[in-house]
Formats: C-alpha cells, sequence, structure tokens
C-alpha cells in the first residue's frame, strides 16, 4: 500500500505557502514530495506564486522587483532548487501557458540525475500538460482534472500522460475508476483533500498520492489506518 504525500504549497496548513519556511517544515514532516504554483513574470522569471494577483497587481504583467516590493518573501522556481532541490523532488504545477520550456530546462539544469528521475509536472491546463509531457519524456506528469471519467481517463492515456489527477470527492464517488486508471497504466493523484481522515479511504478507493496540507497529520492518519 503505497500513497505518496505531496506537500500542497509545502506545509502550508502551518506556514505560508509557497514559502521556504513551508518547504522546510514539510521536509521535517517527512512529505514525499512537495507541490509547488509556478508563474512567469513579465522580465521572464518563474515564480512560486498560486494567484495570478498580488495586491491586485498581476503577476504575469509585473517584473519580479515589482512584486518582491508586495511581497517580500515571493520565491523563484531557481531558488528553491538551490536551497531544496537537493533534498526533496517537487511537484510543479505550471500555471502560466507557454511557459512549458521555460520551466523543464530550468529543472533539468539545476537537478541533479537521481532527483530528476523524482520530479513531478502537472497543469490544469491540457495543452500545457501534454507540452510537458513532449519536454520531459522521463519525468511524471499529470492533468489536474475535475473530468473523473472514462473519456478523461482514455484521454490522458492516448496522450502519454502518466497520471491523471482527479479531486479528492470525485474519486470517492466513482472510486471503481481508478481500476481503469490502472489498467491504463496511469497514476491516479488526487488533490483538494480537505482533512487528514480521508487518506484511508482515498487508499481504499486507489488513490497513489495527493496533495496535503499537513503532511506529518496525513502520514499518522494511514499509519493509524495500517495499524
Amino acid at each position: 500500500m503505497t500513497f505518496l504525500f505531496i506537500a500542497h504549497r509545502g506545509a502550508s496548513a502551518e506556514a505560508p505557502d509557497n514559502t521556504a519556511a513551508a518547504f522546510e517544515l514539510a521536509i521535517a514532516q517527512r512529505a514525499d514530495l512537495i507541490e509547488t504554483d509556478v508563474q512567469l513574470t513579465q522580465d521572464g522569471v518563474l515564480v512560486l506564486e498560486h494567484d495570478f494577483e498580488v495586491a491586485d497587481q498581476s503577476v504575469a504583467a509585473s517584473r519580479l522587483s515589482e512584486l518582491r516590493t508586495l511581497k517580500p518573501d515571493l520565491m523563484t522556481a531557481a531558488a528553491a532548487l538551490r536551497q531544496f532541490g537537493g533534498r526533496i523532488p517537487f511537484c510543479w504545477e505550471l500555471k502560466t501557458v507557454g511557459a512549458e520550456a521555460a520551466l523543464v530546462t530550468l529543472v533539468r539544469d539545476l537537478l541533479p540525475a537521481e532527483m530528476w528521475a523524482r520530479t513531478h509536472f502537472t497543469s490544469f491546463f491540457w495543452g500545457s500538460a501534454v507540452k510537458l509531457r513532449e519536454l520531459a519524456p522521463d519525468a511524471a506528469v499529470g492533468w489536474l482534472t475535475r473530468d473523473w471519467s472514462e473519456a478523461a481517463i482514455k484521454q490522458v492515456q492516448r496522450a502519454g500522460l502518466s497520471q491523471i489527477c482527479p479531486p479528492a470527492a470525485a474519486l470517492l464517488d466513482k472510486p471503481e475508476l481508478a481500476a481503469l486508471a490502472h489498467a491504463s497504466g496511469l497514476q491516479v493523484r488526487v488533490w483538494q483533500v480537505t482533512e487528514p481522515a480521508l487518506i484511508p479511504e482515498l487508499v481504499r478507493a486507489g488513490a497513489d498520492g495527493g496533495t496535503v496540507n499537513w503532511p506529518a497529520a496525513a502520514r499518522a492518519a494511514l499509519d493509524g489506518f495500517r495499524e
């Protein structure tokens, strides 16, 4: 019974999301990976930010220096790789269409081979997920989708992706689809896990991993289930 505990923007229940503090805490809480959001600034810097605006200012239309005045702890992807890339693998959620090559190149260039082999890429944008797979055929690539259906599973399989990533509630509602995904050679990685108590249910439903805000509590919930 294997379940990947992916720290959602770090251990974001206890530290500001997508920050060094949240990443350090995720490592301390024995997360398997750190999931983080990636966007491209106006001056071509990949930054770790979930929202498309910071203090009502567009990330895509702003320079890094401008964003840093609004959010001093804003991290760049390069800084995260240098500080944490040798300690824990990342799951990079790309939120800027067209930045696929920049992200894959940066990650590949800055990571040792053994950490690159454990890297994941995801996106809600179908075209970005497909492009990431083309650029990183030797990495795990998933599509974040609300469409948890046989058609979606076949779509992901045909595109050669390795993961389909539905909301946790969708998997629990239709757990029989996990068997189809696994038979199609896909991993099922869930998001929007609302509480640690859901982890055993998700494992029973066929989830191979999921993003969680509290890695230690999530791991404890599964350990208790195993006992």
